[in-house]
């Protein structure tokens, strides 16, 4: 463990006390804290703190201008298997060291990629571990973060000859972690778990706080880790992704809230640097990944449109970004000197076409009022106020048809709104209800000819509970329409015409026979629809069959009393006949979750292996009896 000091004597004590608890236990870790001509008591601190722990061994030393002084001292100290870098404002998870120590041994890697927590800053997130990766590979990719902070093989930092640049204010560490990163023999990720906290100084006072090393010094570092990566990758899609990650946090940050402060040399230095940096690795495939921000800095950098880049970057500083036009196809963000004939910028520049995406996402499904009611959000992004709308359409799986709805703003939160969409399946179909058959729910976004489509899902590891099936008017097929979300992707999809799994839009609520005898039933009902519901005794056989009209009420339930008198010995299933219009289904009637098990003159009800209600009927003993007299 490698800890670089520097006045900060107020959180000193937080870092070490991070390590000096470390769960992999304070015998495991060597400690090399290098006070680098602290002038606030952080060396006395370090003292204090050697007196009682062992394991810590402190170096003083002159100020050396950078973190990458101390750093390279403790490095010529180190004798441990692995390295670690903390920062003395930082501090550790309390597993930190013992998870990535494992991590590593256990995969055989040369360089562990911590969790970060960002406090008061951002910091490159990682979520879930990944044994083994390269720094190539995306998802998570590695080389968001060329930090230091990591854990390393020292094997790796002796048999490369790592070292950093001395007297540098920032960004010194980048070479070191891009050169690990290409030569290691795998990379780990300990991304479920928040490894390492990523602290700005409350009182702003730290180098990068500050803006860090001045232009011409910044551009040469970052000029060379760019070279170094350049010279390793090929030209094509892989290189322009890792020129990309360097124009968006190095060379972009240099043209924000800071830029205008500047005095004119060093926005001079910061154009020169930028240029430098454009000029070698900007390309097409790089242009791709940026917005219209971007593309217009860069081009008023190579171009010397110094007085409009100035403009540029002072447009949405406020927190208003530049409003957007949609012409056609094409969408475009306007800022300053767009179309401007005497600026000649290509419109390109300022096209965000490419940037539009969609996002969409299921929240809730429930009937309302016979309704399918569908709450969630589809919208395109990039496009800021600039009117743009959304429906939801159901498809026809075999793309014979679709019919739309509008999902509609019913509130915003944040910059996200809450839409909702009401589909009312008896009149969907031009009028008329929607005929029987599977149909996907595709959100549908559209800004003048922009158009976005795709289907709804819930969240990740989110749970939307779907409402079952319920009885609605559907032409040419059984009265059944149910939510249910598809078994490959996971998206809401609606079939009518049958169900899909939940609960049936019928059921036994109760059923009893009576000393008559009759069989009383009670049953619930989901219906959308006037219905007509028939209880039906077929004898097992096939042989005989009685029904009986229930009447339903509120269309939530329905009752009646079938005679029993005229059956005969055998087994009789309840079926249940459902009419709504000319639409008609018929099917087994589900048992009640609680039967009691009675028998009236022969008569008893009894679930079946699959949950439905039959009666069993038994021989007549004194028609029996009759019959032998006689003979």
């Amino acid at each position: 463990m490698i800890v670089p000091v520097y006045n900060c004597r107020s959180s000193l004590g937080r870092a070490l006390r991070s390590v000096y608890d470390q769960s992999i236990g304070r015998d495991a870790i060597e400690v090399i804290a290098v006070d680098d001509g602290s002038t606030d008591g952080s060396g006395e601190e370090l003292d204090r703190w050697a007196e009682r722990w062992p394991q810590l061994r402190v170096v003083h030393q002159p100020n050396s201008g950078g973190p990458g002084g101390p750093r390279n001292a403790g490095l010529e100290l180190a004798a441990g298997e692995y390295v670690f870098f903390l920062d003395a404002d930082d501090h550790l998870g309390p597993e930190a060291l013992e998870r990535m120590c494992a991590m590593a041994d256990a995969n055989g890697t040369d360089v562990v990629v911590g969790r970060y927590v960002g406090v008061g800053r951002k910091a490159p997130r990682f979520d879930r571990d990944v044994p083994r990766t390269t720094v190539l590979a995306t998802g998570p990719s590695v080389y968001d973060s060329l930090s230091v902070l990591k854990l390393f093989r020292r094997s790796l930092v002796e048999g490369l000859g790592l070292r950093f640049p001395e007297g540098q204010f920032s960004h010194e560490d980048e070479l070191f972690t891009a050169r690990a990163y290409f030569a290691a023999d795998g990379i780990s990720v300990v991304g479920e778990y928040d490894c390492y906290y990523w602290i700005d100084r409350e009182d702003g006072t730290s180098v990068l706080q500050q803006g860090g090393s001045d232009a011409a010094e910044y551009f040469t570092a970052i000029g060379e880790v760019m070279a170094f990566a350049g010279e390793q990758v090929p030209p094509g899609s892989d290189r322009d992704r890792l020129m990309a990650r360097h124009f968006l946090n190095e060379v972009f940050s240099r043209f924000g809230r800071r830029y205008p402060a500047l005095d004119a040399a060093e926005q001079a230095a910061t154009r020169d640097g930028a240029r430098a940096l454009f000029e070698a690795w900007w390309t097409d495939g790089v242009a791709e990944r940026f917005g219209a921000r971007g593309r217009v800095i860069a081009h008023c950098v190579t171009h010397g449109l110094d007085g409009l880049l100035a403009r540029v970057v002072q447009s949405g500083l406020d927190g208003t970004p530049p409003p957007v036009t949609v012409e056609g196809a094409r969408a475009f963000q306007l800022y300053p000197g767009f179309r401007d004939a005497a600026l000649a910028v290509p419109e390109t520049c300022y096209e965000i076409t490419h940037r539009v995406r969609q996002r969409r996402r299921l929240e809730a499904v429930e009937w309302s009022d016979g309704r399918l009611r569908v709450r969630g959000y589809a919208f395109l992004t990039e496009l800021g106020t600039w009117d743009q709308s959304a429906e939801l359409v159901l498809r026809q799986r075999d793309g014979a048809a679709e019919y739309g709805v509008p999902f509609e703003v019913a509130a915003w939160h944040g910059e996200v709104p809450e839409m909702t969409a009401v589909i009312d399946l008896a009149t969907l179909a031009g009028g008329g209800p929607l005929p029987a058959g599977r149909w996907d729910v595709v959100a549908v976004m559209t800004a003048g000819d922009i158009r976005r489509e795709g289907v709804l899902l819930p969240k990740p590891g989110a749970t939307v509970e779907l409402p079952g099936a319920r009885v609605v008017p559907v032409k040419g097929g059984p009265p059944y329409a149910a939510p249910y979300f598809t078994s490959g992707s996971g998206a809401l999809a609606v079939h009518c015409g049958g169900l899909a799994g939940g609960p049936a839009p019928i059921a036994t609520a109760a059923a009893a026979v009576s000393r008559v005898p009759e069989l009383e039933l009670e049953l619930a009902v989901r219906t959308a629809a006037d219905v007509e519901v028939t209880a039906v005794l077929r004898r097992r056989d096939g042989a005989a069959e009685f029904e009986t009209p229930l009447t339903v009420r509120r269309r939530t339930e329905a009752a009646g009393r079938l005679p029993l008198h005229d059956l005969g010995p055998g087994k009789w299933d309840v079926w249940c006949r459902i009419a709504v219009g000319d639409s008609v289904d018929e099917r087994r009637l589900q048992a009640p979750e609680r039967l009691h098990p009675t028998t009236v003159k022969g008569v008893a009800p009894y679930v079946t292996e699959k949950g439905n209600l039959s009666l069993t009927v038994a021989p007549r003993r004194g028609l029996v009896r009759r019959a032998f007299r006689r003979s």
